[in-house]
């Protein structure tokens, strides 16, 4: 803890420092000392999506579901070539009751990243849960190109197939 302090007493810009020292603090149950570091973290350093994503999950531990939507939305934002960002903040946005726009986030990370597995496995979740059977099972098929030989996956595909060739219940 000292030398993360003693690092962002040198530098309170330095990223990495302030995500850290936030981590040590969630790691010992202190989320609010968390959430005070990084977001002095993101007053030195505005633009940093690292430390926008980390106080977006701060945020979440602690229950405050909008503010941490919001800066997970902005980690994406600032980072697009990081698909793990915009795959949470969709997770976020479906956790809040927000599937529409959660499926649009991954369609678009999915469009930034078309071999991402957690993206492609969310959409074909939140699919064939909306029961698109077909639009899951396009899903499923993108996810087989990247890992052809995931026998899990097949079975998936099987059954997709099935669900999407049987008449709606």
């Amino acid at each position: 803890e000292a030398e993360f302090q003693a690092a962002l007493r040198l530098s309170p810009a330095y990223g990495p420092a302030a995500a850290n020292l936030a981590d040590l603090y969630r790691q010992l149950g202190r989320d609010a000392d968390a959430e005070s570091v990084l977001r002095k973290g993101l007053a030195a350093s505005p633009r940093d999506a690292g430390l926008h994503h980390a106080l977006g999950l701060a945020l979440v531990r602690q229950k405050k579901q909008d503010e941490a939507i919001a800066e997970l939305g902005r980690a994406a934002e600032l980072e697009p070539d990081r698909a793990r960002y915009a795959y949470v903040y969709a997770i976020g946005l479906d956790s809040t009751g927000r599937r529409t726009d959660a499926i649009q986030a991954l369609k678009d990370n999915l469009a930034r990243h078309p071999a991402d597995r957690d993206t492609l496995s969310a959409l074909i979740s939140f699919k064939r849960e909306g029961r698109d059977f077909a639009s899951a099972l396009e899903y499923a098929e993108q996810l087989a190109q990247a890992d052809p030989n995931d026998a899990e996956l097949k079975n998936l595909i099987e059954t997709l197939r099935r669900e999407a060739a049987s008449p709606a219940r």
